[in-house]
């Protein structure tokens, strides 16, 4: 009876040191599963940050607004190349489109001026079919119709005369990044145009008292500026935290990690 009892002991003992210890490998587990989906959350952010900042300025076009916490700035939406034009009003055909192309008050374009080595930039004031729009076909012949056309505003000749068929074409619109806070989370957001309210890009972010999203902007010499026709460069860390928390000892707190990026302009 007493090896009987030893024994249970000692078979207790034993299964309660393999349970601490699937505990413990459960537990490492989880704190890697939350620093993978930190870091995902961070990388995601970070290249969709990185490709608006880069085009934000393309032509010279100063940024909107720079602020510690968020940046206002022009956001590509769409592409295309000019293959043909109306013979009497500032309308043209675009082919090989991609993205999206809208007459908003937050929409302009650029277009390429072929042999001059610049951009035209210019509002769109129209967006319409190739019949509605009177351009029902391409400038070559036997081409087929354009997949949209645009008009531009014009004040004066020059600012169409140099859009050649073959040139290419972006379209840009009005986008402010930001944190915000839904559902007792701060979370990475973007308010396009004349939206009131944030669409949510990644997340959670560490809030902003801890700076869960902060910028630096530097002029092209790599002094820090406040000018927004001046940026050359832009740095931004993103403070990512993961959605469940981790117990560390008798507190339980969530997984955090960062990521700083630089971006330089492209002019």
């Amino acid at each position: 009876m007493i090896e009987i009892i030893v024994s249970l002991i000692v078979g207790l003992i034993v299964l309660a040191a393999l349970v601490q210890v699937m505990i413990v490998q459960s537990q490492g587990y989880g704190k890697q599963r939350e620093l993978v989906d930190i870091g995902g959350t961070a990388r995601e952010a970070a290249a969709l940050l990185s490709w608006d900042l880069r085009q934000a300025a393309l032509a010279g076009s100063p940024f909107a607004d720079l602020g510690a916490n968020s940046v206002t700035l022009r956001s590509p939406t769409g592409v295309g190349t000019i293959c043909g034009r109306h013979t009497l009003l500032p309308r043209y055909g675009l082919w090989k489109t991609a993205g999206e192309v809208l007459a908003t008050s937050d929409d302009t374009a650029l277009v390429y001026q072929l042999g001059r080595d610049k951009w035209s930039k210019l509002k769109i004031s129209a967006v319409g079919t190739p019949g509605d729009m009177g351009v029902t076909a391409c400038a070559w012949p036997g081409a087929r119709p354009p997949d949209v056309v645009v008009e531009f505003v014009v004040t004066t000749k020059t600012d169409t005369s140099y859009l050649k068929v073959g040139a290419p074409f972006r379209s840009f619109r009005r986008v402010e990044y930001a944190q915000y806070e839904q559902d007792s989370r701060w979370w990475l957001g973007r308010r396009i145009g004349a939206a009131t309210s944030y669409e949510r890009l990644t997340g959670p972010l560490v809030p902003p008292s801890s700076n869960g999203l902060a910028f630096t902007y530097y002029d092209t010499l790599g002094a820090v500026t406040t000018n927004p026709a001046a940026v050359g460069s832009v740095v931004f860390t993103l403070r990512t935290e993961s959605y469940r928390n981790d117990r560390i000892g008798l507190t339980s707190v969530p997984q955090r990690d960062s990521l700083t990026t630089r971006v330089a302009v492209r002019r």
